[in-house]
């Protein structure tokens, strides 16, 4: 993993030129940095001896490059995010870097079927859970004080860093049908666990250098395909939606804590779960035609298993649903997330957005 963050700080460096250049001594994004799971992973379980795999056809159809690795018929949220920010596609960690045309600006460290629990899952194989992403992170930057100095800490504090997790914390641990999760905690219980578990891990990438973070909540994990197939409603699980707002209920608290004592600390909360729940709800008014059916999938709603390599793509027009498979969002989804996350009112005070948060000054400048 070292040669990866050597080669990743070669190319930081010219994205610091870049965004110096181009700040004109104001607050600009220099880069972006990505955490979490399969939401935002840009490729990095490729070379890892996993079954939370996506480098193959049919995902990537929509993709400039094909498959990548990437959970989707193209982009990702987070792709979606760093090209409204003016960045280039930030690459995934556990891959080979290239300088192109544009500057290289941030890392992506994200891992399908990983979690904020080290256990959540490990019934994929190998993954980088939540730990070991902040332990290759922290690997880059030392790799960036060793080239580029005292700079280093200016460089990431007019950066973003951008965190999707928790969702396979329920659905690849507390809700598997074997799990002892539910035994030892109840709902409330877990979340706080969760959540703080979380918060210890936000608080690790701040003493790393990060200052603006843009949070993500849970999602209705119950409107997912994979959970309407399982049951017998034709509508969304209730019970686990509840899960999902007990855990938000939870992140918004400590990230209130979080801004409050951390001196420069800026923790934006992103409401994903009202963002989502308004498409699904009034799905026809974003022009969508299937709020619950996943586009590539087998079983009910195609929602029982992840897209099969070998079998035809049965949905021609994937802008038409909200899901491309039984866990994920598609591209047409993730654009209208991504819009709502920058231009949006994510909260009533200041920075109500990614655009005021990456824009507004640090207070100590």
């Amino acid at each position: 993993m070292r040669a990866n963050s050597a080669a990743a700080v070669l190319l930081l460096l010219a994205c610091s030129a870049a965004a110096t250049a181009e700040a004109g001594g104001g607050p600009a994004v220099a880069a972006m940095f990505v955490f979490g799971d399969s939401l935002v992973d840009a490729g990095n379980n490729n070379g890892l001896v996993t079954l939370a795999k996506a480098d193959y056809s049919p995902y990537g159809v929509d993709f400039p490059s094909g498959a990548t690795g990437r959970f989707c018929n193209g982009g990702t949220v987070a792709d979606h995010l760093g090209e409204l920010l003016g960045l280039p596609l930030i690459p995934p960690y556990n891959g080979r870097f290239s300088v192109g045309s544009s500057p290289f600006c941030g890392v992506n460290y994200a891992s399908a079927g990983s979690g904020i629990l080290g256990d959540s899952g490990k019934l994929f194989g190998a993954l980088f859970p939540m730990e070991r992403q902040i332990q290759n992170f922290q690997r880059t930057v030392e790799e960036m004080r060793a080239r580029m100095g005292e700079s280093t800490e200016e460089f990431l504090s007019r950066s973003l860093f951008l965190i999707c997790a928790g969702s396979n914390d329920y659905i690849n641990n507390y809700l598997l049908p074997l799990s002892d999760k539910p035994k030892a905690y109840s709902g409330a219980a877990y979340a706080k666990l969760l959540v703080r578990r979380f918060g210890i891990q936000l608080e690790s990438l701040y003493w790393s250098g990060g200052r603006r973070f843009l949070i993500a909540g849970l999602g209705p994990l119950g409107c997912m395909p994979s959970q309407i197939g399982a049951g017998n409603s034709s509508g969304c699980v209730d019970a686990t939606n509840r899960l999902a707002q007990l855990f938000n209920a939870n992140l918004r608290s400590i990230l209130r804590r979080l801004n409050d004592s951390l001196r420069d600390a800026r923790f934006l909360y992103w409401d994903t779960y009202s963002t989502s729940s308004d498409v699904i709800n009034n799905f026809s008014l974003y022009g969508f035609r299937y709020p619950h059916l996943a586009c590539c999938g087998v079983g009910r709603e195609r929602g029982k298993f992840a897209c099969p390599p070998l079998l035809p793509l049965e949905c021609g027009n994937r802008s038409e649903f909200i899901f491309w498979d039984p866990f994920h969002p598609t591209d047409a989804f993730n654009a209208i997330a991504a819009r709502r996350a920058f231009d949006g009112r994510l909260q009533r005070r200041s920075p109500m957005n990614v655009r005021e948060l990456v824009q507004l000054p640090l207070r100590h400048q």
